[in-house]
């Protein structure tokens, strides 16, 4: 199949580029400089010129704390912007695949929430990856939207790198103990979305790595697994008097698709992949 990935600069992006690619499908991926998404006529001619029979749409604004500052542009590339690319992809029938997170929940549920249960989003930043799965739901009813969570790949920035970089620098880190959520690879994650594409499964899936921790766990977990002798300290997310608010508990289960590998497997793959932290 032709395959068109935006945001495909991105750590998941990249990852899903060489899972489709592998995968035997053509791929043409668009970073935000050469597809800008805040421009509709930009996203209506690119799909129009390519018509692909997928969009895998990996384009985001993830700054959480930024999105208090900035909530308009968070909301143009989270939310404006799919309507015009939603509308586009149906009239060409082309299947849009929008990824989301887990931040579309409160966390107040103590069991973790399934694809159908209520949303209600604590931060600006949640509120436009929301508002952008309810245009793709109406503008293009046949869209796939995958939730998923704490990501983490080989590509860019995330808390795995950060927890390396500081352990190899210091002697102790404090980091939150009251979130609690599914750290994703982003490999597994990729690979799952080209699994989809290649049917016609539509709606609301939840895509996260299996089982959950909290940010201290996860931490504790990465500098073990990597034989880092460093003091880890629990706090409070109050501890740290971050701008946005987040969701004590988002653990994301899957009921309506085969669950991700757990998220232990996928750091032990990345930790194998990356080496020595430096």
């Amino acid at each position: 199949m032709k395959i068109a990935v935006n945001g495909a600069g991105g750590q998941l992006g990249r990852d899903v580029v060489k899972a489709c690619w592998k995968s035997g499908h053509y791929v043409y991926a668009f970073d935000k400089n050469k597809w800008d998404i805040t421009h509709p006529s930009h996203s209506k001619k690119w799909l129009e010129y390519i018509q692909p029979h997928v969009l895998i749409h990996c384009a985001a604004y993830t700054k959480v704390d930024e999105a208090e500052k900035n909530p308009s542009l968070s909301y143009a590339i989270n939310a404006i912007a799919l309507e015009e690319i939603a509308k586009t992809c149906n009239n060409l029938s082309i299947k849009l695949i929008y990824i989301s997170t887990d931040y579309v929940f409160d966390g107040v549920k103590s069991s973790g929430y399934v694809e159908d249960d209520e949303t209600n989003p604590l931060n600006q930043y949640g509120r436009s990856k929301l508002e952008g799965e309810q245009k793709v739901a109406k503008w293009c009813p046949n869209s796939l939207v995958l939730r998923t969570s704490w990501l983490f790949g080989v590509h860019g920035h995330n808390f795995v790198r950060a927890i390396l970089q500081k352990a190899k620098q210091k002697e102790h880190l404090r980091v939150v103990s009251d979130q609690i959520g599914c750290p994703t690879f982003t490999r597994h994650l990729a690979y799952k979305i080209v699994s989809l594409l290649e049917t016609d499964d539509q709606g609301i899936r939840h895509t996260a790595g299996s089982g959950s921790c909290s940010w201290y766990q996860f931490a504790k977990e990465i500098c073990e697994l990597s034989s880092l002798d460093v003091s880890i300290q629990p706090i409070y997310t109050k501890d740290l008097a971050l701008p946005a608010i987040r969701p004590a508990n988002s653990v994301l289960l899957s009921t309506k698709t085969s669950p991700l590998p757990s998220w232990q497997s996928g750091l032990k793959e990345y930790l194998k992949l990356v080496g020595e932290p430096k």
